[in-house]
């Protein structure tokens, strides 16, 4: 037999789990709004030609900052005829507007570059 303060707990409970469940969703709303201007040039750090623009700024595991620092992966190429977007092992749109690269995990900056550059084309063999 249900009584009416039970009838009043339970409603009690399921707006509390209802009011949470909005929050939680509309925290998570705010988190992901916060990050939409992230692209906005900061006026400063390493923007160059728009190239620091972009949020390329994923958690990135220790491997694989340990494989960019070997690699001397830089946020702008110090070449820019050797820059991501003209290597073989980028993966273009991996990260939304940064790409990925096939060496190492996590986003990296079209205009970026490292020492394992291979240029787009070499991939098909030798001629003849």
């Amino acid at each position: 037999m249900e009584t009416k303060n039970d009838r009043a707990a339970i409603l009690g409970r399921r707006r509390t789990l209802q009011l949470l469940g909005m929050g939680i969703g509309a925290a998570t709303g705010l988190v992901a709004l916060a990050g939409c201007d992230k692209g906005a040039p900061s006026g400063g750090g390493e923007s160059k030609g728009g190239a620091g623009a972009l949020d390329c700024s994923a958690t990135i595991d220790e491997a694989s900052k340990a494989t960019r620092k070997t690699l001397q992966y830089k946020k702008v190429a110090a070449t820019p005829e050797k820059k991501c977007t003209a290597c073989v092992q980028y993966d273009p749109g991996k990260f939304g507007d940064c790409g990925g690269c096939k060496l190492f995990t996590g986003p990296v900056q079209p205009e970026g570059g490292c020492l394992s550059f291979a240029p787009k084309g070499a991939e098909a063999g030798t001629p003849g």
